[in-house]
């Protein structure tokens, strides 16, 4: 599907009327969204929102229940089983927690995903894993293992790992929620980088300052729906009551 992909897709993603319900329950209703190459996309709205549940359909983590998603000009909602995984290697996602092997070293954590799918031989991803260990500021990590590191170096690993399939878009599902708050600004400092150097990122957060401060455009979603979106500056200075009283919760 993607192998000899040569294009140059300034709409990377394009969402159109995704449904996703769980039964009876419908979480995401008819969303229609964009989101361009090199934009960083940021998800806002209350608990129970579908801002989660939004992010897993992008990569087909959640099947959709009707509506397209096209991925660099692809409907993914028709893809087979091994266009899939060709997908989730262009669309990396770092989630709440840091699913990291526990027996295995930060290195091979690292290289483990590239070695295996044949995108690296082991010296490659060796090498890769030091310069994204530069990255994100942990260079004398990678004979460690998960247990001896915090939360916050953990989910910076995590970050890595996910970079290491040179992906095009990175989605991250609250991947400060789990985290102390001593540590949640090393976090979002490699964030911030990563957007600085042009990444495609799509992020789900409860970080206001940084969404104010990073998000080329913010979408704020409530019911399964997005009630509003648009530059930071037009959505905290919305006159949409319930925007208001959302971001009221989170001033100091």
């Amino acid at each position: 599907m993607w192998e000899n992909w040569k294009g140059d897709w300034q709409k990377v993603i394009e969402v159109k009327n995704l449904v996703k319900s769980f039964g009876e329950n419908t979480v995401l209703n008819h969303v229609n969204e964009t989101i361009e190459k090199s934009e960083k996309v940021v998800i806002i709205g209350p608990s129970g929102s579908g801002k989660s549940t939004f992010l897993r359909c992008l990569n087909l983590l959640e099947t959709p229940t009707s509506g397209n998603i096209i991925f660099e000009g692809k409907d993914i909602t028709k893809a087979s089983d091994t266009e899939i995984n060709q997908l989730r290697q262009r669309m990396g996602m770092v989630f709440q927690h840091f699913n990291l092997f526990p027996h295995l070293t930060i290195q091979k954590n690292i290289t483990l995903a590239p070695v295996k799918l044949g995108l690296m031989t082991q010296n490659e991803a060796n090498h890769r894993a030091e310069e994204l260990l530069e990255t994100v500021g942990l260079p004398d990590k990678a004979d460690a293992y998960p247990a001896m590191l915090s939360g916050g170096q953990k989910q910076r690993i995590a970050i890595a790992r996910s970079l290491a399939m040179n992906p095009d878009v990175m989605l991250f599902d609250e991947p400060t929620s789990a985290l102390d708050p001593e540590m949640v600004g090393e976090v979002l400092s490699v964030m911030k980088q990563l957007a600085n150097e042009g990444l495609t990122m799509v992020i789900v957060t409860h970080e206001m300052n940084f969404a104010r401060n990073v998000a080329d455009h913010i979408v704020f979603m409530e019911k399964g729906v997005i009630v509003e979106e648009g530059t930071p500056e037009a959505l905290f200075t919305s006159d949409n009551q319930r925007i208001k009283e959302f971001l009221g919760k989170f001033q100091d």
